[in-house]
């Protein structure tokens, strides 16, 4: 018996007459021309390895392909970049220029004015100054006047001795002007001046030398008991002396004796600190870079090697004492 196989899109006949149907065919058509075929899975022709192949290789050049245009664009782009950091790079040194420039301008219209306003109070010092100095010569002019105003008033006052002179310039012929009166005058003037001095001054030295020659004799009287007197202490001093003199030269002999004494304990003092300060620098490894001379600095490094000694010291007590403790609490 023959099975019959099931139609999977059977086919719809429209009732109806068929013009009507006419419209719904033709739409029907063209929404069927529209509509993506689709196929069942093996009506699909596989390929084979060499199509899956070529298949790669064509994408692989596409892919390659591509990637050259890309390439070619990074490049261009690149290169456009670099053109655009070059021109970046030649605005920023031409801003940092100008900005320089700019500084420098700045700089110098400010040192401009500062030598401007310098200049400008100066100025103003100068024109205080004379200013001073106009309102001191104004002054002094004010007081010219008074002095030339007070002078011509004495000259008004004067003016008589002037005609006295001229009086006795014409009854005494030796004058031949008024200034030579002055003169005469002023000479005589001097010179009684002069006797006068000279005359006190001859008194003084008499009566100075009267006192000086009583003094010198009263002086010498004294001089002569106070030496007397000197003599005799200088006598008593002598004496006095000679007896210390012996006496210090006794102490003197026993003071070199002792200093020799000293002398001798100290050259020891010294070489047993020398000894010493020599142990201490080889047990501590240090270098011995001191003069045996100078023995304060070695007993500068005694003292400080001691000062460890009794450090150390301390320290073993106080550890001594701790494990004492430590046995007294195990105990």
């Amino acid at each position: 018996m023959k099975k019959t196989s099931k139609d999977l899109a059977p086919l719809a006949i429209p009732h109806g007459p068929p013009i009507e149907s006419t419209s719904e065919y033709f739409k029907s058509r063209m929404e069927t021309s529209r509509m993506i075929k689709k196929y069942p899975v093996w009506d699909v022709t596989r390929p084979t390895p060499q199509v899956l192949i070529e298949q790669a290789r064509r994408d692989l050049a596409e892919a390659d392909q591509k990637l050259a245009i890309k390439r070619e664009e990074e490049k261009n782009n690149r290169s456009t970049m670099d053109a655009k950091w070059h021109e970046l790079r030649e605005k920023e040194t031409l801003l940092k220029d100008s900005f320089i420039s700019f500084n420098k301008f700045i700089r110098e219209n400010q040192e401009k004015r500062d030598r401007a306003q310098l200049k400008m109070q100066a100025d103003l010092e100068i024109l205080d100054r004379k200013t001073q100095e106009t309102e001191a010569m104004k002054a002094r002019v004010v007081e010219m006047e008074e002095v030339k105003e007070l002078m011509e008033k004495q000259v008004q006052d004067y003016a008589i001795y002037e005609d006295y002179l001229m009086s006795v310039v014409q009854d005494y012929p030796e004058f031949k002007q008024p200034l030579d009166v002055l003169n005469r005058y002023e000479a005589l003037a001097a010179a009684k001046t002069t006797l006068a001095e000279r005359q006190e001054r001859d008194l003084e030295m008499l009566e100075d030398a009267r006192q000086e020659i009583a003094a010198l004799t009263e002086e010498k009287k004294l001089s002569i008991m106070g030496l007397n007197n000197v003599l005799a202490d200088l006598r008593w001093r002598y004496d006095k002396a000679r007896n210390r003199v012996l006496k210090w030269e006794l102490a003197l002999n026993r003071l070199k004796e002792t200093a020799a004494k000293r002398h001798v304990e100290l050259c020891h003092v010294k070489s047993a600190i020398w000894s010493l300060y020599v142990k201490i620098c080889k047990q501590k490894g240090l270098p011995i870079d001191i003069k045996p001379s100078d023995f304060e600095q070695q007993l500068v490094v005694i003292m400080r090697a001691l000062i460890e000694l009794r450090r150390i010291y301390q320290i073993a007590q106080r550890r001594s004492k701790e494990k004492e403790g430590d046995l007294k609490k195990t105990a």
